[in-house]
């Protein structure tokens, strides 16, 4: 049976048709992580949930964050106020230098000058804290499902490191497909690709997108990758290559 069907792909690659063996992966898988050290507050979802890009999926306590970003525009706003008066009084006085000495205006001047750049720092510490504030919430970086997730809710989490915290797979799934490559030059971007699993059809047809240009050394295959939609990923089963 076994050298019947050897015979039977030989002859059908002779005939232009590349028997191949396929794996489904996500076109994107990122290992998720944090920038931050801190207490889990809320934890948005668990392993197999769907979620968009931008999607909320963990949040730190953030209480010392916050009050930080509130002093520090507080202060902002005092430093805004005071430069206001500063720079409307020194242009008043500068209408009537002739009633004012040099010195005073020189002192003025030097004042608003002083506070205007307290207001540059304390304007640079604002957006200091709200970087730091944003980075206390993990988002998805695109749209996919979690396949793993690696944290519980009132878990300390560090910055340091360790295990990914979640995994995400995109949406969008691929057909990595291996054939001999002894077919190699018979394989063309466009050709169409039919997979089969457990022996039976799937009834699908994909377009060859990429050839990959190197050769697996271990076992002379060459790889290349076709749409994959329909199928989860870690699909595995053969086909045909219908190469043209």
């Amino acid at each position: 049976m076994k050298i019947l069907l050897i015979s039977t792909l030989t002859a059908l690659s002779l005939w232009g048709d590349v028997y191949a063996t396929f794996e489904s992966q996500a076109y994107r898988e990122a290992s998720l992580g944090m920038n931050a050290s801190g207490i889990v507050k809320n934890l948005s979802v668990q392993t197999g949930d769907h979620v968009k890009k931008g999607s909320l999926l963990l949040e730190l306590d953030s209480t010392e964050e916050q009050l930080s970003l509130q002093m520090a525009k507080a202060d902002l706003d005092a430093l805004t106020k005071e430069c206001k008066f500063l720079s409307d009084q020194y242009a008043r006085y500068e209408k009537s230098a002739q009633v004012f000495d040099k010195n005073t205006l020189d002192k003025l001047k030097s004042e608003l000058g002083t506070k205007l750049a307290q207001k540059e720092r304390t304007r640079l510490s604002v957006a200091y804290a709200e970087q730091k504030l944003s980075k206390m919430r993990l988002v998805a970086p695109f749209s996919g499902s979690i396949s793993e997730k690696n944290i519980e809710l009132g878990d300390m989490v560090s910055s340091m490191g360790g295990s990914p915290l979640f995994k995400l797979i995109s949406d969008q799934t691929k057909l990595l497909i291996q054939y001999d490559s002894k077919f190699g030059s018979q394989v063309k971007i466009g050709d169409r690709f039919c997979s089969s699993i457990d022996g039976k059809s799937t009834g699908k047809c994909s377009k060859i997108i990429k050839i990959y240009p190197s050769i697996n050394t271990k076992n002379r295959q060459m790889t290349a990758e076709a749409d994959g939609s329909g199928l989860r990923p870690g699909t595995f089963g053969d086909g045909m290559i219908m190469a043209k």
